[in-house]
């Protein structure tokens, strides 16, 4: 525990050193980043493999790839980002320079989640850089080759000082939450969600938190049920389930129920072969703890495809339930495992109330062909984020900002977002010390000619960009005139 504090005032130290500042410094530590990524790619692979039995494709694909992308937006886009955002002005500061300046915010802590260890801790980390901030970095201790990884690899290509890695359990994470931070992020679950942020109370500090949810997903009868099975087989299953948007539950009319478990236990079996623990390209849970956990979620339910398991292997083969009671213990939280049950319901309308009912998720999906029912899904239900016809490809588009809502947590992340998140937009007029007589309409003594003519003024406020040059023009000319009239009296 006595490693951190020192850990932490270094950080500071190098951040108030003004090292961060200058954008050719962010766009070569984030340059440093992805050659570390391209050079020590075997050796990520290795780590992730050892955690979560991930092959090298899915590291490629779903660690590796994305974050790449996040580093050449963040230094293409870095001069754009930072330079000064002029704001419309009002007719008593048209003279002035009024706009907003991004600074970074100091030193922020990054908390990562297991599942994603990779792409969770960089990726927002991609940010803090772009944004000019200092970051701890806390990977979780439950992936621990690759947290060991990035204590190992981070220090031979970032600044040592600016960007450390602590490792450890539960006790490192609460002795880092005694120390005030200017921002939090953390991904993981709503419990401890809720101890970060009452941590974070104490000392006043922003959070950003990502808490994933039971993300439902619902099947119109008018679709192609092959393409829909498909796709939601893959969202489901990839990683063994252990990803915070894939889909949890499905809703579906009952005549459809068994013709989609037909079709997705047909596409397992094409993904994965006969045998999904022989295949390369399918993952493993975690731990024993999670292991167990996922295997309670199956007591008193109705298996209708997989449920084969190994614990000696952390195996839980690809499995779907049906006729689910919507108040059943695998109804009550978030699987987080290659487990998908099925409810019945008997329109679009109970699917809505059904998920209304439920606190809002990270994600929802809908598969119909009917447009006007997924803009109906859109409009009378709450998310994260929705995504019509496919999953979790939404997280793939750096434009989109991912986040959750209500108990899905809030704050978004990502591309341009995740500069945001961590910089302060500071509103900045400046005046000259001239023109002192029209500023003097508004000093005291009051008058009613100085109310006249100030209220006058202020009605143009806020008019908006449209009126372009001519609105500058025009603005100028009626100061021009209140100047002269102003200075006769």
């Amino acid at each position: 525990m006595d490693r951190i504090k020192p850990v932490i005032a270094g950080a500071r130290a190098a951040f108030n050193q003004g090292k961060t500042r200058p954008l050719e410094f962010r766009i070569q530590q984030l340059k440093a980043l992805e050659t570390m990524l391209t050079e020590k790619k075997d050796q990520i692979s290795e780590a992730l493999y050892k955690d979560l039995h991930k092959n090298e494709f899915a590291v490629e694909v779903y660690e590796i790839l994305g974050l790449l992308g996040e580093i050449k937006l963040a230094i293409d886009k870095l001069p754009v980002w930072t330079a000064p955002e002029h704001v419309t002005k009002n007719v008593l500061t048209l003279m002035d320079s009024v706009y907003i300046h991004r600074e970074p915010l100091g030193v922020v802590l990054i908390i990562g989640a297991w599942n994603y260890p990779l792409a969770l801790v960089l990726q927002p980390l991609v940010g803090a850089i772009a944004a000019g901030n200092a970051a701890v970095l806390k990977p979780s201790e439950v992936s621990g080759n690759t947290a060991q990884l990035l204590v190992d690899l981070l220090p031979q290509y970032l600044d040592k000082d600016l960007y450390p890695v602590i490792t450890g359990g539960p006790e490192e994470a609460a002795e880092l939450l005694k120390h005030p931070f200017d921002h939090i992020l953390y991904t993981g679950s709503a419990a401890i969600g809720k101890i970060i942020m009452a941590a974070a109370a104490e000392h006043l500090t922003p959070v950003t938190l990502e808490l994933g949810g039971k993300s439902p997903c619902y099947i119109d009868k008018d679709c192609n049920l092959d393409v829909a099975c498909r796709r939601i087989a893959w969202g489901r299953y990839t990683n063994c389930g252990q990803t915070c948007i894939a889909p949890d539950y499905i809703l579906c009319d009952k005549s459809i129920q068994d013709e989609v478990v037909k079709r997705i236990s047909s596409t397992t079996t094409e993904f994965y072969g006969s045998n999904p623990q022989t295949s390369p390209d399918y993952g493993r849970i975690i731990n024993q703890r999670h292991f167990r956990r996922i295997m309670s979620l199956l007591e008193g339910v109705n298996v209708a495809y997989g449920g084969q398991n190994d614990e000696g292997d952390l195996y839980i083969a690809p499995t779907v339930v049906t006729d689910v009671d919507p108040d059943s213990k695998i109804m009550q939280e978030e699987i987080f495992g290659p487990v998908l049950p099925i409810v019945t319901v008997s329109s679009v309308d109970e699917a809505i109330a059904f998920i209304n009912k439920r606190d809002k998720p990270l994600a929802l999906y809908v598969f119909s062909h009917n447009k006007k029912l997924v803009k109906k899904m859109i409009a009378e239900t709450s998310s994260g984020g929705v995504t019509a016809n496919d999953c979790l490809i939404q997280y793939s588009i750096s434009a989109l900002p991912f986040g959750g809502v209500g108990k899905s947590g809030f704050g978004s992340y990502h591309g341009r977002y995740s500069f945001e998140m961590f910089s302060h937009r500071r509103a900045c007029l400046l005046k000259s010390l001239g023109m002192e007589k029209m500023n003097s309409m508004r000093y005291a003594p009051s008058s009613d000619s100085k109310q006249k003519w100030i209220k006058l003024l202020l009605k143009h406020h806020g008019a908006g960009k449209k009126w372009g040059f001519i609105r500058i023009v025009a603005l100028g000319a009626l100061l021009s005139i209140v100047m002269k009239l102003f200075l006769m009296w």
